[in-house]
């Protein structure tokens, strides 16, 4: 897991160091975005293994962020972890088909379990990648 490329899009600093934080913990290597204009210009530039993306964001939400990844760039098949206070508001099965998204995340959520669920994600993407 050790050196695996991380992207947390997050606008509430206390959120995003946080992630950062315990993601860092485990390995993983992470960079940061607090608007969704910035997350997709790191993505634009940089391979990731997994992002995570905050719903609402200034500048660009996440699920427009996840829609612009999906077009063009090198992240087009990048798991995307969609965090939301309004998980239950959401439509799940319409932003998995139209946006790519991997999994979910409700806010607020335990640190322990979103790092679990990166490193899986991390796990199988590699995974796939690796059999073509």
């Amino acid at each position: 897991m050790s050196g695996r490329q991380i992207l947390v899009a997050e606008d509430n600093l206390a959120a995003q160091d946080l992630l950062k934080f315990n993601l860092e913990r485990a390995g993983l290597v992470v960079t940061t975005a607090s608007t969704g204009t910035e997350a997709l210009q790191a993505a634009t530039n940089q391979q990731f293994d997994c992002i995570v993306t905050d719903f609402q964001m200034p500048g660009m939400d996440g699920e427009t962020l996840s829609r612009n990844i999906r077009e063009s760039g090198p992240n087009q098949t990048t798991p995307i972890v969609l965090c939301s206070a309004k998980g239950f508001e959401i439509d799940k099965d319409k932003l998995r088909q139209e946006c790519g998204i991997s999994e979910f995340l409700n806010k607020p959520f335990s640190p322990r379990l979103a790092v679990e669920l990166v490193c899986m994600l991390v796990d199988q993407h590699a995974a796939v990648t690796a059999t073509g």
